[in-house]
């Protein structure tokens, strides 16, 4: 009889027993799994490691033993190997999920035509500065241009509108802007054509300011309410300061597990509540897409003084990135009320229908194939989400688990804990009961009004008060685990 360290299956053994080690540890590093279904899996495969090594290292057992031990430890090794992966996998992409160290982009923007082409022609010049909003950005940039040695006098407008004018009329030579301010510009008269018309000289990434907001609660068993923040940007990443969007309100309660979405226009012209040291207009009326230009956190705290409720965290998704999400679900069914067709080519039949990524994007960017243009988006923005939402609690996504993990790692964010988001998934792995998710539409009227943020008039809709109230009660009696009084027909 060989001596121990002679035989073959020893080494084999360790070899599987650290990598069953390094799975199990991963897998309790992820903290999805329920306690009784994680006892299962580590037990299981102690136990296949045990009978594996048992049949690799006995001598005396029959052949037949030695290969099933063989066939354990390949199937554990392959196993622990797959399973380590998918579980580091999840750890990443929740990690990322939750890390809020968004980066801006601040420029020195010239015309398309002018004969300045790098940051050395910017010498001696003329830039239009912004002199409240966006202060950071403004600082950081004019910080580089002093460490680039670039001498440039400054002129200090009230209006980004007004200050791409004078850019615009050669009154300055160039103007420091955040790049989050150009969706903006390009909806204002006579700049529609502003992205072909002016060019970046240079360009700095810096941190932009933010405050934590986040009011954290027991997600398995209190009931919470989210702010998401759909932005569409330039550079198919999240930008900190963007233009919220898509605005909706999320309140979940796991105890009945109810979710109200409330989607809110674009355009509703409300009162901004911000931390004034950010460079922000405290207290002004403006367009509620505008307000993401501070941050979500800034677009939250003005949701919560309108809706009078407590918004516990907010989640911030790049629209642009929606076609991977949706994909690596392998697509979502939705109803569509009404037949139409994009500006980006799709028809969509009325009924049920199935949407690929591509199909989805355009399907929540549509607004003027309605008559009711934002609102009818926002419908439609809800029904793509809550497809979403009951396909990710379906169990199938286990088959695809990396995929789904790691778009979501690229298109969404937020400030909630990852022992938060654990917690929740947790509780829907434990009781996978079905979902009751109700949405509303709060709506109002057309007008024209003045816009801080612009320093100028702009198209805005004034909230409907009797709207805003309803989904007030909508929230208050989802809180309490009862039925949502007013819903949107399906």
């Amino acid at each position: 009889m060989k001596p121990l360290w002679k035989r073959p299956g020893l080494y084999i053994s360790i070899v599987t027993g650290i990598l069953t080690a390094l799975f199990i540890y991963e897998l309790y590093k992820l903290s999805l799994l329920p306690a009784a279904i994680l006892a299962g899996i580590i037990i299981t495969v102690l136990l296949m490691w045990i009978l594996s090594a048992i049949c690799l290292i006995k001598e005396d057992l029959h052949l037949a033993w030695r290969i099933v031990g063989g066939l354990l430890a390949v199937c554990l090794a392959l196993a622990s190997a797959g399973g380590m992966y998918y579980a580091n996998t999840g750890n990443k992409a929740l990690e990322e999920l939750s890390d809020q160290e968004g980066k801006s982009i601040v420029a020195v923007y010239v015309l398309n035509n002018h004969v300045i082409e790098d940051v050395k022609g910017l010498e001696g010049r003329k830039i239009g500065v912004l002199k409240t909003m966006n202060a950071q950005g403004t600082d950081v940039c004019l910080e580089e241009l002093k460490k680039a040695g670039v001498n440039i006098t400054t002129e200090e407008f009230d209006s980004s509108y007004r200050m791409t004018q004078a850019l615009k009329g050669q009154a300055i030579d160039g103007m420091i802007l955040d790049q989050g301010y150009l969706d903006t510009l390009l909806e204002m008269p006579g700049m529609e054509n502003l992205d072909e018309e002016i060019v970046p000289v240079v360009q700095y990434y810096y941190d932009a300011p933010k405050t934590n907001t986040a009011e954290t609660v027991d997600t398995a068993m209190e009931p919470f309410t989210v702010y998401i923040s759909g932005i569409d940007t330039r550079e198919n990443k999240l930008l900190r300061n963007s233009r919220s969007d898509v605005n909706l309100l999320a309140t979940v309660n796991p105890e009945s597990h109810e979710i109200l979405l409330v989607s809110i226009p674009r355009d509703y012209y409300v009162e901004t509540v911000c931390e004034p040291d950010i460079g922000c207009m405290n207290g002004a009326m403006d367009k509620l897409t505008h307000t993401g230009l501070h941050g979500p956190e800034t677009t939250e705290m003005t949701l919560e003084k309108l809706f009078n409720v407590n918004i516990n965290y907010n989640v911030r998704v790049n629209f642009s990135s929606l076609v991977n999400v949706v994909d690596e679900l392998g697509g979502v069914q939705v109803y569509n009320p009404e037949a139409f067709t994009s500006v980006s080519g799709p028809t969509f039949q009325q009924g049920d229908i199935t949407l690929n990524g591509q199909q989805a994007l355009a399907f929540v960017r549509e607004r003027y194939a309605f008559t009711d243009g934002d609102r009818a988006r926002g419908r439609n923005q809800m029904r793509v989400l809550t497809a979403i939402i009951n396909k990710m609690m379906s169990p199938k996504i286990l088959t695809n688990f990396s995929g789904i993990m790691n778009s979501l790692s690229s298109s969404f964010e937020t400030n909630m804990s990852e022992k938060d988001i654990k917690a929740l998934v947790q509780a829907q792995l434990s009781d996978p009961a079905k979902w009751t998710i109700y949405s509303y539409s709060v709506t109002g009227s057309g007008g024209t009004d003045y816009a801080a943020e612009l320093g100028d008039n702009a198209y805005v809709m004034y909230p409907d008060q009797a709207t805003v109230d309803n989904a007030k009660a909508d929230i208050k009696a989802v809180l309490s685990g009862e039925p949502a009084p007013f819903v949107n027909p399906q």
